[in-house]
């Protein structure tokens, strides 16, 4: 309840493929970070269309600062805390959409939106505090575990110092016997399964390609937008996608594998472009790998107007066409599985 109480494509110049060619050649021959073993996280991974859309991007972002804090988990405890009311005060002063206690703000709240001002009622700075806070209790509560002093899930001793401090767990050597904290716990890990979904059966790739395919499977349920998205998340699009804040086909690629690379892979905006640039690999399911990037060419005339991102298993995820969603789709239906495809490899 309140931290820290006492108790599509379209056109490109010639010049910008180049370019881009260029950034992608250099970073694939300068090596992508490490991005772990997420394999065994794809089969529960978060459901951004379950979020308000002014929130989701910083739930993402928040969601990634240590292990334990994923974006489910964080979304499941800002509906909790405050219902997503970033103008909430509790009878006993607890501010904003995460709900902290003015003693506890201080030390944990940073001008994240940078607008000047470091507000627990500034939405993006509250979230990111929240999740700072929440990875701070995470570490301390892992070393209590650690050291004898308490037993537990780290993520439920956690949420119960969020709630009831510390200083509880440590009485109660685990979750303490509050009703008011056992109740938040129980109640946020009900509300995760709200924001995430069970993925069956993702095939095993490599880390750099499973997490493609992670980034890409956070948003979906977005709103397809002709033109909208870049390596920021969704924004809006234009002509078609006017009014309409999410990705396009080629957008969602290009933000998928930008971050699945730590920053260091840009991948050009258009899907023209896109299948011209990484390792090609073979129209085979027995050598595709997820990550993998899917050009089609439905005409068969050279024109790779649409793209998406291999998943394993005959599927992948992409953002459609105008009034769909970013989704998971099956490549033997017969607009996928007629077209002309290139498959490219980025890690």
């Amino acid at each position: 309840m309140k931290p820290g109480r006492a108790l599509a494509g379209f056109l490109v110049l010639p010049f910008f493929l180049m370019v881009a060619g260029l950034l992608v050649i250099a970073a694939l021959a300068g090596g992508l970070p490490s991005t772990g073993p997420v394999g065994s996280r794809l089969n529960a991974t978060f459901n951004g269309a379950q979020v308000p859309a002014q929130y989701r991007d910083w739930v993402i972002r928040a969601g990634q600062m240590c292990p334990e804090v994923t974006p489910q988990l964080l979304a499941a405890q800002l509906e909790q805390e405050s219902g997503w009311n970033p103008s909430a005060v509790s009878p006993v002063g607890a501010m904003g959409i995460a709900q902290f206690m003015p003693g506890t703000w201080p030390g944990y709240g940073q001008d994240d939106d940078g607008d000047g001002d470091a507000s627990p009622y500034d939405f993006g700075d509250a979230i990111m505090a929240a999740a700072r806070y929440d990875c701070y209790l995470a570490g301390l509560v892992r070393g209590y575990i650690d050291s004898g002093r308490a037993s537990g899930d780290v993520q439920d001793l956690m949420l119960s110092a969020y709630n009831a401090g510390p200083g509880a767990v440590l009485k109660y050597a685990g979750i303490p016997q509050y009703t008011e904290t056992q109740n938040y716990v129980r109640i946020i890990r009900r509300l995760m399964d709200k924001y995430q979904d069970v993925i069956p059966d993702i095939a095993a790739g490599t880390p750099f390609g499973q997490a493609v395919v992670e980034f890409a499977m956070r948003h979906r349920g977005v709103p397809y937008s002709w033109g909208g998205g870049d390596t920021s998340g969704p924004s809006e699009g234009f002509g078609n996608g006017a009014g309409i804040e999410g990705f396009d086909c080629s957008s969602l690629v290009q933000y998928a594998v930008y971050h699945a690379s730590g920053g260091k892979l840009m991948l050009p905006r258009v899907s023209q472009a896109q299948v011209t640039v990484g390792q090609e690999v073979p129209r085979d399911f027995a050598v595709m790998l997820p990550g993998d990037v899917i050009g089609f060419d439905p005409d068969r005339n050279g024109d790779y107007s649409h793209i998406g991102i291999y998943i394993g298993n005959g599927q992948m995820v992409h953002a459609p066409k105008t009034g769909d969603v970013v989704k998971v789709s099956d490549l033997s239906e017969s607009y996928y599985a007629n077209s002309i495809w290139r498959v490219r490899r980025f890690g």
